[in-house]
């Protein structure tokens, strides 16, 4: 394979949105500083049997929804060491049964460097690079601010996280050190951009007198969302024409169709929509988000300088997401509805408060996070002799 028209596979899961958004900002960092190469950019669940691509996502989603607690009770017993050590090997040779026909692919088709964006590739293709089966560098983008054991890969030449806490974690997990880089979560760079707000809004359609609110319910719908909407909807009696709502509500189209016929009772401007690519647009319009604390959203949040207010946390995996934007005075939690609209007003009757969230938010942020993955990791691996002769 020639190196100056380098194969690369950007591998994630559709268990969640975030996974896939992360790996669409890598395959589009990666042909805009790597121009000639070819990018595939893949669902590694699209190669496993049928009833497995069905049931995993959903399978997570059942349990988020409904069995909260199960969920948080599996992923503190899988994160800890020796429930790790019992249920690895199991899972390990799960997903390489699940795997087998996208691993003959590789095979078939090697690629000369690995990018994945969730552990299920991670674990796959680290199987095979211990077998010999693959020899191309793995790079490992963990997508929640604490790397869970189940993203751990001895065969990973690179690991990417957004914190300082996660780089420790994964020292304390036997990672070395001088394969963690510090760089962020991938996001689509337009999130960085400076947009003009008030054009945006008239685009839109919504009024330029009001602070303008944008609610997002995540990939999987999770917690009070429509309770959120109708609560801050409501405001409108007690708080006439000071807020209007943007309200994504992704691929939940039944909710969508409650509130856009909600929104038709009240005086207040809200536009709802279901799956959209224009969230940077969206988030630069907005003054505030009140969204979940999803890796994806929180960090596309930070890019754009937008003061977070977060109505529900996963148990797992988002209360690191929530803890770090805490401590770092960089988003405000609140689990009630009621108290959701309530703490809105209090924030945008408090012009500080929402500046030193925004300022913090842009501390914590790393924007150019795909870009800085590409430079300093991948061309790197790329220019290694063993990549070289691959």
């Amino acid at each position: 394979m020639s190196t100056s028209a380098p194969r690369m596979l950007v591998s994630y899961t559709t268990a969640g949105a975030g996974h896939r958004r992360a790996a669409e900002a890598m395959a589009q960092a990666l042909a805009r500083l790597i121009p000639d190469a070819d990018i595939v950019c893949h669902d590694a669940l699209k190669c496993t049997p049928l009833w497995w691509r069905w049931s995993y996502p959903r399978t997570y989603y059942y349990l988020v929804r409904a069995t909260a607690w199960l969920w948080a009770l599996a992923f503190r017993c899988l994160d800890h060491p020796i429930g790790y050590a019992i249920w690895q090997p199991i899972r390990r040779q799960g997903n390489l049964i699940m795997a087998w026909r996208w691993l003959r692919e590789l095979q078939q088709h090697p690629p000369q460097l690995i990018v994945v964006t969730h552990f299920f590739p991670c674990d796959v293709i680290s199987t095979a690079k211990r077998a010999g089966w693959l020899r191309a560098p793995l790079v490992v983008v963990v997508t929640d601010f604490h790397p869970h054991a189940f993203w751990l890969s001895r065969e990973a030449e690179a690991y990417i996280c957004s914190t300082e806490q996660g780089a420790r974690t994964l020292v304390a997990r036997g990672i070395p050190a001088d394969r963690i880089h510090v760089l962020g979560i991938p996001i689509d760079r337009r999130f960085a951009e400076i947009r003009d707000r008030e054009a945006i809004r008239r685009q839109v359609g919504l009024s330029g007198g009001r602070r303008t609110i944008l609610i997002t319910s995540g990939g999987a719908t999770v917690g009070p969302f429509e309770a959120v909407v109708r609560a801050l909807t409501a405001l409108e009696r007690c708080w006439p024409g000071r807020i209007q709502l943007l309200v994504v509500c992704g691929e939940n189209t039944k909710t969508a169709a409650r509130l856009r016929a909600a929104a038709r009772q009240t005086s207040m401007p809200v536009k709802v929509f279901e799956f959209v690519e224009t969230m940077p647009e969206l988030m630069a319009a907005s003054d505030l988000i009140v969204a979940k604390a999803g890796g994806l959203t929180v960090t596309e949040a930070m890019a754009a300088g937008l003061p977070m207010l977060m109505y529900h946390v996963i148990p797992g995996q988002e209360q690191a997401n929530a803890r770090a934007l805490i401590n770092a005075g960089a988003a405000v939690l609140i689990r009630d509805p009621k108290r959701v609209a309530e703490t809105v007003r209090r924030l945008c009757e408090d012009p500080g408060r929402m500046a030193a969230l925004r300022q913090a938010a842009q501390r914590l942020s790393h924007p150019h996070a795909a870009d800085d993955i590409v430079e300093q990791v991948i061309k790197p691996l790329l220019q290694s002799p063993m990549t070289k002769f691959q």
